[in-house]
């Protein structure tokens, strides 16, 4: 088994995101590695916002820093990103795959028309709106750390070019659109407004036909599920890493 693990966050995310998740895995014995993903946090812009380009951006990442077959955790769009990579690239990665709050469908069309704006809009705007649609309120100490978050995130980028085609990748694609041969744990919150549990159990159902799938849902959470209850996350993580889920 990998002790290896490479945390992979979602759009106008960063690794602090993915944080208190990585301290927990590194204390439970994992070494634990949390790129910024393209356009996002201390990241380089790519050159095309595409399956290719994120795979190829993360394979690099992964000989450069020298992580012999980690498994990789994507957030979110980092969830598509997880899955291209693990697409292009099943040589350099671990038996398994950890996807949390997956985009199991494309989003909704009301989302994907309105994903555009993200750039429009003043940033504390998206911030919020954004925020309060993809979480479950969990009392106000977990409200202020998500936001105090999502707006530390979303200062840094490349240019706002960047962050419109990247948010036009993150509603391109589903992770239904890849072909996966690891054993996968979709991990997700049991009230996500984004993508529904019908939709994420019936991923679930059609992945196992063809590989060992689980299907994990955290009550009292959203999207954010990484943010509004990361012990649990971790749990269910160490959980599946360990075999006690099969």
């Amino acid at each position: 088994m990998s002790k290896n693990i490479v945390l992979v966050h979602g759009y106008r995310g960063s690794p602090a995101g993915l944080a208190e998740i990585g301290e927990q895995l590194q204390k439970a014995g994992y070494q634990v590695f949390a790129p910024s993903v393209p356009p996002f946090g201390d990241s380089k812009p790519l050159r095309k916002y595409d399956n290719n380009s994120y795979a190829d951006y993360i394979a690099r990442y992964i000989k450069d820093n020298h992580i012999e077959k980690p498994v990789l955790v994507g957030h979110s769009m980092g969830s598509l990103v997880v899955a291209a990579t693990a697409e292009k690239y099943p040589e350099l990665l671990a038996d398994e795959l950890i996807f949390l709050a997956p985009i199991s469908v494309k989003p909704p069309r009301p989302i994907a028309i309105l994903n555009p704006l993200a750039t429009a809009l003043p940033r504390g705007i998206v911030d919020v709106t954004t925020t309060a649609f993809n979480m479950v309120p969990n009392g106000l100490k977990t409200t202020k750390k998500t936001m105090k978050l999502t707006r530390e995130a979303s200062k840094k980028f490349t240019t706002k070019g960047d962050v419109k085609s990247a948010g036009a990748f993150s509603i391109a694609h589903a992770i239904s659109d890849y072909h996966l041969s690891k054993r996968l744990l979709f991990l997700a919150g049991a009230h996500d407004h984004l993508i529904s549990r019908k939709s994420t159990e019936a991923l679930a159902q059609k992945f196992n036909q063809s590989t060992p799938t689980t299907a994990v849902f955290i009550p009292g959470t959203g999207h954010l599920l990484n943010y509004e209850k990361p012990d649990e996350t971790t749990a269910e993580i160490l959980k599946f890493l360990e075999g006690d889920i099969i």
